[in-house]
């Protein structure tokens, strides 16, 4: 028998493999690797007609990368509406404001979300790529959030002045005891670099200040919910959207730091990233009225 004939038969009418009565003993032995064969071929084939349909579906999908408050507050929570309205899927990466507006200046995205001010998140962003050009993005102001300051439920003190709020950051105020808490130190926890929640912060709240010595500085949102929570004397900046059911509580002040919510693009809006800026405006508009 030819065996190389043979092969090739098997791996074109593996189905039939059982009704064939010519196949000796010593090939009936080598059936199972042969078989592997015949599933590695099919799994081949298939597993490059996966990544053909996920490389066309990325080639279709509106690419969108920056702020998570932008993307937590309005496209995680309205995406399958965004997405039937636009008639074609979002890619997103939601990591930082800054690193969204890098993205879109290399032309990798087709629009940027950010969570602060554009001018402001053009400064955090130049100090990744001071070579940066930025004269051609386009700010479009979708909704308005605020910055959310949380402490864990044991703390007491649940208003607190602005000012107050600003001294905890910065380290001028050390001790819950100052603010009226108990005698405990306080441990400032926020996100890293780069986001629009600490850029606002920053802009709105500490001016030329820093963060208190020994501040912990951690890579996501969720990361400083979960430090708060393990922490009795921390106080945490976070995502005013991602508060309600962490079991943390706010402090409230007389005045808020806010965040704007904007998409920005590289020149003009194409059609379909105006649509977006369209859809995700009605959309913030409802949920305000």
């Amino acid at each position: 028998m030819n065996v190389k004939h043979s092969t090739v038969r098997l791996i074109l009418d593996y189905g039939n493999l059982r009704t064939h009565s010519c196949w000796t003993r010593q090939m009936r032995c080598g059936l199972a690797p042969m078989r592997g064969l015949a599933l590695a071929v099919a799994a081949g084939i298939a597993g490059a007609a996966g990544v053909a349909d996920q490389s066309l579906a990325l080639d279709a999908a509106l690419k969108v990368q920056g702020a998570t408050t932008f993307n937590s507050e309005i496209l995680a929570l309205h995406r399958p509406a965004i997405e039937k309205s636009l008639g074609r899927p979002l890619a997103v990466i939601a990591n930082k404001s800054s690193w969204g507006l890098l993205a879109l200046i290399d032309r990798r995205i087709d629009v940027a979300m950010i969570s602060a001010s554009l001018a402001s998140e053009i400064r955090a962003a130049r100090n990744l790529n001071p070579s940066a050009s930025f004269e051609s993005l386009r700010e479009f102001r979708v909704a308005t959030t605020r910055v959310a300051f949380v402490v864990h439920p044991s703390i007491p003190v649940h208003d607190l002045p602005f000012k107050t709020v600003s001294d905890i950051l910065t380290g001028k105020i050390a001790n819950w005891k100052s603010a009226g808490g108990p005698d405990l130190p306080i441990t400032v926890v926020a996100v890293k670099e780069g986001g629009g929640t600490i850029v606002a912060v920053r802009d709105q709240m500490l001016g030329d200040a820093e963060f208190a010595k020994g501040a912990v500085r951690l890579e996501s949102a969720n990361h400083v919910f979960k430090a708060v929570s393990q922490e009795p004397g921390a106080i945490g900046i976070a995502q005013l959207g991602l508060v309600k059911g962490s079991g943390l509580i706010e402090i409230k002040t007389e005045k808020f730091v806010e965040q704007p919510l904007s998409l920005v693009t590289n020149g003009e809006p194409s059609p379909e990233v105006q649509a977006l800026i369209n859809v995700t405006r009605a959309i913030a508009g409802d949920e305000e009225n």
